[in-house]
């Protein structure tokens, strides 16, 4: 009965042995038969990430937090995960660490660069890069409640400063000042209305006259239009050639016309030249009758005879006159 106890005790023992174990290895995140993929994140800081803490894709847990140091360099911290059966990343893949609760549980997000593109990322290519066979991606950590608090703290204290500068710069004096600048802007606004209203004027005229030339300009149009309609029937029925045709004629005609008159001039210039030998007979016996030579010298200085011989030279002086404009009714040329 004894003997019975003991193997009863220790098969006890076993199995709580057995269950710590495993129980251990589960909150590890040990998978039997999984495949794990190692990829590590270099970041600045790592917050309040630990150990263990899940990593996700697309809200899907498909790995965990291994371990995290700080790199070689001092640069970054190293963060070492274990991917389960890893799918297909994005290709400008990159890891955020932010908390995944309000309960101070934390992890590792695997999203596109794109989707956050504001981080500061830690200095890595995109994609990441291959060290010894492993995929290195760039990570960033979003402040933790405690330093969120000394942000907002430092920015209580900044906005208390601005609030004590405003209070001393907005003074009686600040006010009244405002209130003029606010009544000069009044004036301003006035005076712009005003100019505004007067351009509207100044438009309207301008537009009416534009309109009125464009009335114009279309009568215009109009009678240009008309003509061309006009021409273009003279053209269609062939009225330009036989206008043409008669212009021709007409030329030749007056070529004709032209040769017959310098035909006519030289018979003429003899006869002038004639005239002139006459003409200057005539002075010559002017010359003499002025003198009181001959009848007709002392006619002149009988006063009837005189008038009478004044008349006689009128007539004589218009006969001559005539016959300078008018030779062909004292001359006969016959050309054809």
């Amino acid at each position: 009965m004894r003997h019975g106890n003991e193997v009863v005790v220790g098969a006890v023992i076993i199995a709580a042995a057995l269950v710590a174990a495993v129980g251990t290895l589960w909150l590890k995140g040990t998978n039997w038969g999984a495949t794990l993929e190692r990829m590590d994140v270099l970041v600045h800081e790592v917050g309040q990430l630990q150990p263990g803490n899940d990593v996700t894709f697309r809200g899907v847990s498909i790995g965990r937090v291994r371990d995290f140091f700080v790199d070689s360099t001092g640069d970054a911290v190293r963060v070492r995960l274990e991917l389960e059966n890893a799918p297909r990343l994005p290709v400008d893949a990159v890891v955020v660490i932010a908390p995944e609760s309000l309960f101070g549980d934390w992890q590792a997000e695997i999203v596109s660069r794109a989707l956050f593109s504001s981080y500061t990322y830690f200095d890595v290519p995109p994609g990441g890069i291959v060290e010894n066979g492993v995929r290195v991606l760039a990570g960033y950590a979003l402040p933790d409640i405690s330093r969120l608090t000394a942000t907002a703290e430092v920015l209580s204290e900044n906005l208390a400063v601005l609030t004590d500068r405003i209070g001393d710069a907005f003074n009686e004096e600040t006010a009244e000042n405002l209130r003029q600048a606010i009544q000069n802007t009044q004036q301003v606004s006035e005076d712009i209305k005003n100019m505004i209203q007067q351009q509207a004027s100044t438009f309207e005229s301008v537009s009416r006259e534009v309109e009125q030339t464009t009335v114009e300009i279309n009568a215009t149009v109009r009678v240009a239009r008309s003509t061309l309609e006009q021409m273009d029937r003279i053209l269609s029925t062939g009225q330009v050639d036989t206008i043409l045709t008669g212009m021709s004629g007409a030329a030749r005609e007056l070529d004709d016309l032209a040769r017959n008159l310098r035909e006519a001039t030289d018979g003429l210039e003899s006869t002038l030249t004639r005239v002139d030998s006459t003409f200057a007979r005539v002075d010559r016996m002017t010359a003499r009758i002025e003198g009181g030579e001959g009848a007709l010298g002392r006619l002149l200085t009988d006063t009837t005879l005189a008038v009478r011989a004044e008349s006689v030279l009128l007539s004589l002086d218009s006969l001559l006159q005539d016959f300078r404009e008018n030779p062909g009714r004292y001359v006969r040329l016959t050309i054809f």
